[in-house]
């Protein structure tokens, strides 16, 4: 029986979100391509339409990782989404992104396990994370 990989993505910036996608799915393909694995990753522009849909019950918060830009817009950032995660009992790896470099001191409030600056290396560092994840949880390793 194949282990599901539940990733979840929520940024307000439809290219930036796909673009991360993109690069979280390439960076795990050795272990799916192994057929141990089968990623579900889910996508979202809007984050009080994310909200909603957990609050309804209309999706689970079953997730490993959670990629969330901070600011999110519509007056949501992530700390909303983070909260409506943690009320629904998500325990998922938490890496938190954002353009400013100054919003890992400034928002020290919000729990997650990561940050990442939004810059050219960052959907990589993603993907690293998301790697390192699933190297820990389930004790493979690329290199086997």
């Amino acid at each position: 029986m194949k282990n599901k990989i539940n990733v979840l993505v929520i940024e307000d910036n439809e290219y930036y979100g796909n673009l991360l996608a993109n690069a979280i799915h390439n960076s795990i393909n050795p272990f799916l391509e192994r057929g141990d694995f089968q990623l579900v990753l889910h996508t979202f522009t809007n984050a009080s339409e994310y909200i909603r849909k957990v609050e309804s019950g209309k999706i689970k918060c079953d997730y490993n990782a959670v990629f969330i830009d901070y600011f999110l817009g519509e007056g949501v950032n992530a700390d909303d989404v983070i909260d409506t995660l943690k009320k629904k009992s998500c325990d998922a790896m938490i890496v938190l992104l954002s353009q400013s470099k100054d919003l890992k001191e400034k928002y020290d409030f919000v729990n997650y396990n990561y940050f990442v600056v939004k810059d050219r290396f960052a959907p990589s560092l993603c993907g690293l994370y998301l790697q390192q994840y699933i190297e820990d949880k389930y004790s493979v390793s690329l290199d086997q």
